[in-house]
């Protein structure tokens, strides 16, 4: 079964379930379509060019036998805290706590089970001190009509 397949597979599920509680949306899409390609590099190609995006470094766990970086979910190994064998790269679900793939003592690769490497990799954030007052004044006339739990979340 490819990915795609399983994308395709809970779509339908989500929408099925949607339509049972009576839950509607303007536009339910997908991120798969070319109409939703347009719309992300549309909105960070605006973002970048307005100057709201930086460039930092950040270490990554790298897997060389698997040629790639490693997504937290592609990682495991001991939690430093509490020494939890099988924690993942973003949490432990021993102790609970958050932790960084690269803090995993004995890390392995999912995938392979190798040992990955730390390399570092450029990559770029939004420069989100530079949005704070529009994303506030956003929050303020989008959340009129948002329910108090929406709101306070």
């Amino acid at each position: 079964i490819t990915p795609r397949q399983i994308c395709d597979k809970y779509n339908k599920l989500h929408e099925e379930i949607y339509k049972w509680f009576n839950i509607s949306f303007d536009k339910f899409g997908r991120t798969t379509t070319e109409e939703q390609t347009e719309i992300a590099q549309d909105i960070f190609w605006s973002l970048h060019k307005e100057g709201c995006t930086m460039q930092d470094s950040v270490d990554q766990l790298y897997c060389t036998h698997c040629s790639r970086f490693l997504a937290d979910r592609f990682v495991e190994g001991e939690c430093p805290l509490c020494g939890y064998e099988d924690a993942r790269g973003d949490q432990c679900d021993a102790c609970g706590k958050l932790i960084n793939a690269s803090e995993l003592i004995l890390p392995r690769c999912k995938l392979c089970a190798r040992c990955p490497e730390v390399r570092t990799s450029n990559h770029l954030f939004l420069d989100l001190p530079k949005l704070e007052g529009r994303l506030t004044n956003w929050l303020e006339e989008s959340s009129e009509k948002w329910s108090n739990n929406a709101r306070v979340i």
